[in-house]
């Protein structure tokens, strides 16, 4: 069914470019050929390039010469231009051929709507210098906002969702990146004016090489995202979301030393609640602990999962007095969840040291904090212990 109005509405839209084409048809201006020429091989270059601004957007700069490409060469010329460009690009990338016919039309029709736009203001403005940039600015939204709403076409009946919902969606996350390409496009017209046929060639040679650089810049930030990706999963527990393990040896091997609080945090009878309600439930009560912790924290803090039921805590440039208004605010918050399943309220265990006040050794941080927490476990649980030389011996 979808298939079926997608297949429907490419073909109607296909039909409507070849109608607007003749009805609009106009002589090749006489000399332009070599223009033709020139935008033609620019345009199927650029189109071959795009850029990922988002995890799900990509815009193509074959925009940057779509303005220059309607002003030298003509309503028709433009058209037979974005057709040709349609059809080179789903052989290129091997698309399927109602995708390529949908491109062409949807290339000829923007086109189209944007060149219409052009004449008409530049027979207003035509003794107007700000007149002129205006309509060349005109243009190249119409010619954005034509071009993205047709795409939106074809993905609202993918997706099963509105038109104007679609709209939305694509708007807000690439208008303002399209327009900035076609506003190159305006400088691109204007250099032509003043150079001619050379300065076309000179352009084009220039947004080749920036098309490159921009290409490769995308490519390396691409990289760079997923090796952070890729980095920040070999240190999270997957079950919890907190930092794992690992994320704990590389800060114990990190030899920088910080103001910090650190708190040790272990789940009171947590054996006898999964032999109780079961490991699965388990599970959640871990990844609640977690959510709660983070809930009480500030952004740039951290949870660490130790192992099993045992989480650190990292309270960046924090003293002691804080440290322990942070603790006493996650067991505030740890009493008021309530859950279906078990009755019993979840306590833990937690013990704090800090640093430099306790010792400026981040593995003796650690165990002093472990030692805390084993002094509030071993004095009844669901308590808060300060590390304290005299009655925790390490």
């Amino acid at each position: 069914m979808i298939e079926t109005r997608m297949n429907r509405n490419i073909y109607v839209i296909t039909v409507i470019a070849l109608l607007l084409g003749i009805v609009f048809f106009r002589a090749i201006p006489e000399g332009s050929w070599p223009m033709i020429i020139v935008l033609s091989t620019l345009q199927m270059y650029l189109h071959g390039v795009s850029v990922r601004i988002s995890e799900r957007t990509d815009i193509s700069l074959g925009t940057f010469a779509v303005l220059p490409m309607m002003f030298f060469t003509g309503i028709t010329s433009s058209m037979i231009i974005s057709v040709l460009v349609g059809i080179y690009d789903g052989v290129r990338n091997k698309k399927q051929w109602r995708r390529t016919m949908f491109n062409s039309a949807q290339f000829a029709l923007s086109t189209l709507a944007a060149s219409l736009c052009l004449q008409y203001l530049l027979e207003i403005f035509a003794d107007h210098r700000l007149g002129f940039a205006l309509a060349l600015t005109v243009a190249t939204i119409v010619y954005v906002i034509c071009n993205i709403s047709l795409v939106c076409r074809m993905v609202a009946i993918w997706r099963g969702v509105s038109w104007f919902a679609q709209m939305k969606v694509m708007l807000r996350v690439g208008i303002f990146s399209s327009i900035s390409s076609g506003f190159i496009g305006i400088v691109f017209t204007y250099f032509v004016l003043s150079y001619g046929f050379w300065g076309l060639v000179a352009f084009s040679v220039l947004l080749v090489n920036l098309s490159g650089l921009l290409k490769a810049a995308a490519e390396v930030s691409a990289e760079r995202v997923r090796r952070k990706e890729v980095e920040e999963e070999l240190v999270i527990d997957e079950m919890t979301g907190a930092f794992n393990f690992r994320y704990l040896n590389d800060w114990l091997s990190d030899p920088s030393h910080d103001e910090l609080g650190l708190l040790f945090i272990d789940v009171d009878d947590f054996s006898v609640f999964n032999d109780t309600y079961g490991h699965a439930e388990g599970d959640k009560v871990l990844s609640l602990l977690v959510e709660t912790i983070n809930n009480s924290i500030r952004g740039g803090d951290q949870v660490v999962r130790y192992g099993g039921d045992e989480f650190v805590v990292f309270l960046r440039n924090m003293n002691a007095e804080a440290a322990k208004i942070v603790a006493e605010r996650i067991m505030d918050n740890l009493r008021e969840i309530r859950n279906p399943v078990w009755d019993e309220p979840l306590t833990v265990s937690l013990g704090i040291a800090v640093t430099p006040e306790h010792t400026t050794d981040k593995r003796e941080l650690l165990l002093f904090a472990d030692q805390a927490m084993y002094r509030a476990k071993g004095q009844g649980k669901n308590q808060i212990r300060m590390w304290n030389l005299v009655e925790d011996p390490a």
